[in-house]
Order: structure tokens, then sequence, then C-alpha cells
């Protein structure tokens, strides 16, 4: 974190502080044009001046490279947030010659400490990550608190002045800080702009557990189902104490193991690149109970549903999980099982990323729209893309293009598929924001990831992963 204080100017009382291009108040509210001189606009807004007249505060946001104005003085007048108190002697808000004082990727509220009957100090010019206002004595108005209070994307008000006690104001991008600042920031001003909340979802506010994960690989047990099950979870180096991070869960096919699917996948390397859990399920008998298939799994009617739920559970104990960023992706016998998750726990998955099996739950009524990624081998014939009596067991499978078409109808995507990636094709127009995309790889047989096209499975599924956070 870092503040730096600026030079501050101070003004004459029942003196109007005209930034050079900005906008300011008259003793009777009317707007005035401050003269511009190279134009940089007012930072937090010019104060009104007037015995007995109100004192507004906010104003247009600030711009690089000019003047700005003082708090200005108000006798017997009520003060508006962000400004010095009635009764007291305002101080200068926050102010920079020729300086940018925008910090970047969301800055908190500046120059806006107020308090009831005290001085307003000196604001701070140029703040990262949601510094407390230095000067100025505390008043009703809610600080932030507890570190950045918007990280990439967007900004929270500058100019002072969230209303006194409000929440906390969405804070954009990946892993920000939640504060306590007023509602989106909103300045109360004439001719103010409001301090709108960054893009990118809301700030985190979720307590991270105090114990860490060793990195590197973990071989770690549950009881789930009356059964003891087992996984593999990978921690990458990069991973950060007390910084929410996603978790992947990928399962393997039929005959397969977590330590198979890790060596196939390639799920590690794009942990190492991104940095988020990895954990790799054992399933019983080496196989997955989807329904109609597969094996041990299938004939004891395992719950492996319910497993996929407990490992969740026990890493987001164990790690600083981002709740709304879990997902899975598994190959073949475990894709189907990553298709049944979709349809069966919605609530705890964000998306999914299916290889080389199709969806064969029925009925698939998840509890909200999710987006489905499904990559699929043109001369696979273990699990026909056609379709039809297929797999080890001859069940019916829909295919791929009768997959594409169930998520299609099960997220009520509308208008037509479009292509989008080379060999894949997408409904981008389906509820909640969600999509539906089908890659079809030519010279590819039931192994997607040893294509002979040079597609990666996970970097194709990551980026649709990191479109499609839960809601």
């Amino acid at each position: 974190m870092r503040i730096e204080h600026l030079p501050t100017r101070t003004l004459l009382a029942g003196v109007l502080g005209v930034a050079t291009g900005g906008f300011g108040c008259s003793d009777s509210g009317a707007e005035a044009v401050g003269e511009a001189t190279g134009g940089a606009g007012a930072f937090g807004g010019a104060a009104a001046v007037g015995i007995g007249g109100s004192v507004m505060a906010g104003g247009s946001a600030p711009v690089t490279g000019g003047t700005t104005a003082g708090g200005g003085m108000a006798t017997g007048g009520s003060a508006g947030a962000g400004v010095s108190p009635t009764g007291g002697t305002g101080g200068n808000e926050t102010g920079s010659t020729g300086g940018s004082t925008a910090a970047v990727g969301g800055m908190s509220p500046l120059g806006g400490a107020t308090s009831g009957g005290g001085t307003a100090g000196v604001g701070v010019g140029s703040v990262d990550g949601g510094a407390l206002p230095t000067g100025g004595t505390g008043g009703d108005e809610t600080d932030s608190s507890g570190g950045s209070v918007a990280a990439m994307g967007g900004m929270s008000s500058v100019g002072g002045a969230t209303s006194s006690g409000g929440t906390a104001g969405a804070a954009g991008g990946m892993g920000g800080s939640s504060a306590t600042s007023g509602t989106g920031g909103s300045a109360i001003a004439s001719g103010g702009a409001s301090g709108s909340s960054g893009e990118g979802g809301a700030g985190n506010s979720q307590t991270c557990p105090t114990t860490t994960l060793a990195t590197g690989d973990t071989r770690a047990t549950l009881q789930s189902g009356g059964l003891t099950r087992t996984y593999l979870l990978y921690v990458p180096s990069s991973i950060e104490s007390g910084v929410p991070v996603p978790l992947v869960l990928d399962f393997h096919g039929n005959g397969g193991n977590s330590e198979a699917q890790r060596a196939s996948s390639g799920w590690d390397a794009k942990a190492d690149e991104v940095g988020f859990i990895v954990a790799y399920p054992d399933g019983v008998g080496n196989a997955w109970n989807v329904g109609v298939c597969c094996g041990e799994a299938l004939e004891g009617n395992v719950d492996d549903v319910g497993f996929a739920r407990a490992i969740i559970q026990t890493v987001s104990e164990q790690a600083c999980i981002d709740p709304k960023r879990v997902y899975a992706t598994g190959m073949s016998n475990g894709a189907g099982l990553v298709h049944r998750l979709a349809c069966e726990a919605a609530d705890v998955i964000a998306a999914i990323a299916a290889a080389s099996s199709d969806l064969v739950t029925d009925p698939c009524t998840p509890a909200r729209p999710i987006s489905e990624l499904s990559v699929r081998g043109l001369d696979d014939t273990l699990v026909a893309y056609e379709g039809g009596n297929t797999g080890s067991t001859g069940w019916y499978s829909p295919g791929a293009q009768g997959t594409l078409e169930l998520w299609r109808d099960i997220n009520q995507c509308t208008g037509t598929v479009q292509p989008t990636l080379q060999y894949c094709e997408t409904y981008s127009s389906c509820s909640a924001g969600t999509e539906v995309t089908l890659c079809s790889l030519p010279n590819t047989g039931h192994d997607t990831y040893a294509n002979g096209v040079g597609f990666s499975v996970p970097d194709v599924a990551w980026e649709m992963f990191a479109r499609q956070p839960m809601p």
C-alpha cells in the first residue's frame, strides 16, 4: 500500500475554490464554470461557500494536470458528506498541481472523511488499494475496511463522499478485498459524478482458513458415502496464502486413476500458469457412477456426486478457495460424471468442460443455468461421435451434436450456433449469460488430449471457466 501526501493549499474562508477547467458552486448554489487554464477538472468538487448556506461535496472525477479546489467554509450551514462539518473550518480537499491522482485498478473514496463538529483534515493525493484518507477526524461515515477496495476493473467514488453509514460498494476484478464504504460511492453534488464501482464482480469478503496446504502433490483421503475415498491434490508454488483461488476437479476415465489423469490431461501446467488448485479424484474400482456406466461404481450405486461435494468442502477448509470459481472437467467416464455434476451440483460447480463423453444423465435439471464445453474426437468409436448404442456396456448416447442441443435447451439458448475458436461452435445467447460449446477435433479418436491438431483442452476450457464464475 502506498500513500503519497501531495502539496496542499489553504483557501481563504468565504472564497470559492475553482479548479482549472472544473465546476464550482456560487453562494446561492448556482453553477459556475471555472476558468480553464490548461484544463484539469476539479478533484472532489469545489465546496460551496456562504453564510447560512449548504456545503456540497462531490463533483467531477479527477483529471490529471490541474489545480484542485479547496474545501469551503460554511457558517451555520448544513454540510454534505465528505466536507467539513457545520461550524468547522474546511480543510483542503485532496489536490495536486500537475499530478495524477487516480490509482490504477480502482480507487477508494478520497478526501471524504467527515465528522460531526470536527475539523476536516487534508486529503491524500494518490491511494493504491483502499487506504484510508489521512487527516480529518473520523465521523459516522464508514471507512474502508480490510484492504483493497477494488482490484482490476473499475473505480470507486472519487471526491468525497459516500453517504454516512453506507454499505460496501462492489469491488472489481479477481480477488479484490471488500470495503465498507458507501454503496457504489455515489457523490452528492451539484454536477457531481456518481462514483460507480468497478466491473468484474463483487469483492471478496470471505474468511480464509488460517492453515495452508503444502505446495506440490498431496495424497488425501476422506470419508464419503460410507467409503474411504482418495484424491491427489496439486498446489502450485505461486499460490499465496489468504488470497482466494479457483479449484478445478479433474476426473479420470474408466480404468484410470488420479495419477494417470494428472499425467495426461495437462491441468497441472495450466494451474502453474494461472494460479489455482487441482484435485484429481479416484473412482471406486477405477470408475465413476454416471447412471448408465461404469463398473463397480455403477454396480454399487456409488454416490460420486457426494464425493465431489466432499472434496470441495474439505479443500475449502484447508485452503482459501473462491466458492464462485470451482470447476469440473474430466475424460471419458470422468467426463460423463462431469455432465452429471452440472445436472446435480450446479450449486457448487460454476462451469464444466467434458472431454470424450456425452450427457447421459436423464433427467438433467440443474439448480441454475450452467456453462458447458464438450471436446470430442470426430473419429471416436469408443463413445461414438454420432451417438447411438455405444460405450463399454452399450448404453445409448445422444452423440456430440445431440449433447450440444440438449445443453442448448437446458440453458434456454436462443439464436443459432456460431463458429468460435477453430474446431468449435458456441451458443452464446443463453440464460443468465451462460454459454454452450462443442469442439470437434479432426483426425482424433477417443483420447482428445493426445489430438494431432495442437488443441489444448485445458487452455480452451480455462478461457471459458474464466468467463463463467458462479453468479
